[in-house]
């Protein structure tokens, strides 16, 4: 399948226990959808008005994929109700496209709503996350992968340096690295890249200032280590199974 790709619109995470991780990101500072209802969202401050920005959590058959945001597709229309502290519904539209498990799982969706994702109740997170930055993926041959999705997704591909290699549709940008590369670079978590490759190991989100969060994430005794430029991570275990990066902005 091949679609002209505007953005990495969101990371879709399907769990066999979703509100498990949900209390795991709350204890980050994130906030989140009301609980009780399906799918739970990590919603971020967008980059455009029609392309929301959010982390998704399902209960199923565990898998993580991307979804990529296109102008136009035919498909299933999914349809989302949540209630907002003030008590008034809100509905979310999303058509969702068949996609590709191969060589790393992604699908098309459209959003006929994508303000619903902009709730400011959603978006203002206690530990000061500002937006989605990037997804991280490890692969045996990095290269090869960027080039299939370069293809699929008529995206833009850079090699950052030996082993990593960025594919660029908007925004969002996905990093994808061989496994030694990502050890070496998150060495301060002492990582490991998974066995079954190629898979999504991680995300990094903008913070406002490092100070705080560092605060925060003591006073929910959630280890963490710091990176270089003042960067905060968060090991898998303390997040579902992904690496989170914090990149403070100041």
């Amino acid at each position: 399948m091949k679609v002209p790709a505007r953005d990495i619109d969101h990371l879709s995470l399907t769990l066999a226990a979703p509100e498990a991780l949900a209390g795991r990101l709350q204890q980050l500072g994130f906030n989140l959808t009301p609980e009780g209802t399906e799918p739970r969202c990590l919603c971020f401050q967008p980059n455009r008005d029609d392309i929301p920005s959010y982390i998704e959590l399902i209960e199923g058959k565990p898998r993580t994929a991307l979804a990529v945001n296109v102008a136009e597709l035919e498909g299933d229309e999914q349809r989302h109700v949540w209630e907002s502290e003030d008590g008034y519904e809100i509905e979310a539209a999303v058509i969702v496209g068949e996609g590709e498990d191969n060589p790393l799982p992604w699908f098309p969706v459209k959003h006929e709503t994508p303000e619903a994702f902009m709730e400011p109740e959603w978006i203002v997170h206690p530990n000061g996350a500002l937006g989605l930055v990037a997804i991280h993926a490890v692969a045996v041959d990095p290269a090869a992968l960027a080039k299939v999705l370069k293809g699929a997704w008529k995206a833009e591909t850079e090699e950052i340096f030996d082993g990593c290699v960025l594919v660029r549709t908007g925004a969002v940008e996905l990093l994808i690295w061989s496994a030694t590369a990502w050890q070496l670079e998150y060495r301060a978590l002492e990582v490991m890249a998974p066995q079954d490759l190629p898979a999504i190991v991680g995300a990094t989100i903008a913070i406002e200032r490092q100070r705080p969060l560092q605060a925060l994430l003591g006073a929910n005794n959630v280890s963490f280590a710091l990176g270089e430029d003042g960067r905060v991570l968060v090991a898998c275990e303390q997040a579902g199974g992904l690496v989170i990066e914090f990149m403070p902005q100041t």
